[in-house]
């Protein structure tokens, strides 16, 4: 009898241990799974922005195309006209020595060493006994080959001028995705948001620009793009101001699709990083919330 219920105890608990290993089993494998989908998730959110940042690129090389033929087909369209300074005939302007590159022993209180094509370009003028020094004030005859030179010499210029009116066109541009935002129309300032990144890729102000096309993902509940977004930021400006701000919003964004092991994971990095930031005391009232 005794024997008996030696037996049965034994049953008993190879029962119970069968049990209890049978449900971690289970619970293993539900925990792979789980890892599993959400490492498929991240996945494909990621193949979703590198297909979207190759459509990007193509469009901004395809505009660089046609602008390129467009210019070419300026350029055809002045030469058929003879609108171009370029158009005039080779042999209808002699060169001067220094346009042959030629070396030349003249002084400079010599006159042809000042006028260069005197002997060219002969007026009653330039006969009298006056010193004309034609380099430096063009007499009124209209026969004087100058212009060609006038307009190469102010194209510099020109150029030089055109530095700050590009800075200020950033900063207007920016501004106006901003006051979209403001206004709660948020397809328009994430439009203007593009266009700023494609158009200022080096622009000081592209880690702000990229941020705020993030929170218009944010704003209309877009969380798996305005994960990607953000990260975009943290991942090309780790040292810029607008990566704790990022980092926040990336938690608070896992946390808004479930997810509140890597809502906890960024909360801590975005304190652990930034400390001191505006930001990092939203982070920790977060990270209580969350039992993190």
């Amino acid at each position: 009898m005794k024997y008996m219920k030696l037996v049965l105890f034994a049953v008993l608990w190879l029962s119970v241990v069968g049990c209890t290993a049978a449900k971690q089993d289970a619970a293993t494998t539900s925990a792979s799974m789980e890892w599993r989908v959400k490492s498929l998730e991240e996945s494909f959110l990621n193949f979703r922005e590198r297909q979207r940042l190759q459509d990007d690129e193509n469009m901004q090389n395809n505009e660089a195309v046609e602008e390129r033929l467009k210019s070419v087909e300026g350029q055809v369209a002045s030469l058929k006209t003879g609108d171009s300074v370029m158009d005039a005939p080779a042999d209808s302007v002699e060169e001067t020595p220094m346009d042959k590159g030629w070396v030349t022993d003249l002084k400079p209180d010599e006159k042809g060493w000042v006028e260069g094509q005197e002997a060219q370009l002969k007026d009653p003028m330039a006969e009298s006994g006056e010193e004309k020094p034609w380099a430096q004030v063009p007499g009124p005859s209209p026969v004087i080959p100058e212009p060609k030179v006038i307009k190469r010499a102010g194209t510099p210029v020109a150029k030089a001028t055109a530095k700050p009116r590009t800075v200020s066109s950033s900063k207007s541009m920016y501004d106006q995705g901003l006051a979209k935002y403001n206004a709660d129309d948020f397809e328009g300032a994430r439009g203007v948001f593009d266009e700023f990144l494609k158009k200022y890729s080096k622009d000081s102000l592209v880690p702000n620009a990229l941020y705020w096309k993030g929170e218009t993902y944010y704003s209309q509940k877009d969380f798996a793009q305005a994960i990607l977004t953000f990260k975009e930021v943290t991942g090309r400006f780790p040292k810029h101001d607008k990566a704790a701000s990022a980092l926040l919003k990336i938690g608070m964004s896992y946390d808004k699709v479930g997810d509140s092991e890597n809502a906890i994971f960024y909360l801590r990095a975005m304190v652990e990083d930034f400390p001191n930031s505006d930001a990092a005391e939203l982070a920790r009232t977060e990270l209580k919330r969350l039992g993190g």
